[in-house]
This record gives structure tokens, C-alpha cells and sequence, in this order.
């Protein structure tokens, strides 16, 4: 859920703080109330945005918009079938992690920064449609 499995860790670390700024427990009580709304809205706004972002794609006239998340997740599925349960019912899964552990970390990021780079590009290029 992102964010919001940190809140309360958060708000555990705050809360102090605002015991010696704020020495009002009401007080205190309603900013911890206003700071955990302020991130449940911020989520909820993040949540919404991503969906209209996944609505768009699969709305979309491009194949390649409207068929990347898709192929993407089918990828994702292969692989970890493959690691986690067809390789070692084959004997083979301490090589596949090996293999793994063999990639360099630069092509991991790579492969991270060229979904994150087209999460982003297709969210700037929604967003732009909608200002027209």
C-alpha cells in the first residue's frame, strides 16, 4: 500500500517532536489527526492518479500504450514461476540464482528506470491530453 504501511512509524516519530513543541495534548491530538489526513488524502489522490493512468492505457488506440502493462506483468509472472517453482522442480534453481545474482546491478536499474521512465512519460502525456 506504500505510504501508508510507514504511517504509523511515522506518526510514532513525529508524535515526540510535537510533545515538546506542543505542549497541548488537544492540540497535539488534532495536528497528529491533521497529518495523518493530509497523507491519507495525498495516497488517495496518488491512488487515483494511477488509475486513471492504467484506465487511459487500456483505453488507448496504440498497441504498444495499451499492451505494455499487460506484457510487462506476464514477464514479471514467467520469471518468478521460473525461479520460484519450475527451476527447482527441475534441480536447477540454484543455478537460475546464481545466474541472477550475476546480472549487474546496473541493468537492474535499467530495467527499473525504463518502467519508471514510461510510468511517467504516460502519466506527463495524460495529464497533457486532459489540459487541451
Amino acid at each position: 500500500m506504500g505510504f501508508l504501511t510507514i504511517l504509523p512509524a511515522l506518526l510514532s516519530t513525529v508524535g515526540p517532536i510535537l510533545q515538546r513543541i506542543i505542549p497541548d495534548e488537544g492540540q497535539r491530538a488534532q495536528v497528529q489527526a491533521e497529518l495523518q489526513r493530509a497523507a491519507l488524502d495525498q495516497q488517495s489522490d496518488l491512488n487515483r492518479a494511477m488509475a486513471e493512468v492504467m484506465k487511459a492505457d487500456a483505453a488507448s488506440e496504440s498497441p504498444w500504450a495499451r499492451n505494455a502493462r499487460p506484457a510487462t506483468v506476464f514477464w514479471a509472472l514467467a520469471m518468478i514461476t521460473w525461479v520460484g517453482v519450475i527451476s527447482p522442480m527441475l534441480g536447477l534453481q540454484a543455478e537460475v540464482v546464481a545466474a541472477l545474482k550475476g546480472v549487474p546491478a546496473e541493468l537492474w536499474s535499467l530495467l527499473s528506470v525504463g518502467i519508471g521512465a514510461y510510468m511517467l512519460a504516460r502519466s506527463v502525456d495524460k495529464f497533457i491530453d486532459t489540459k487541451k
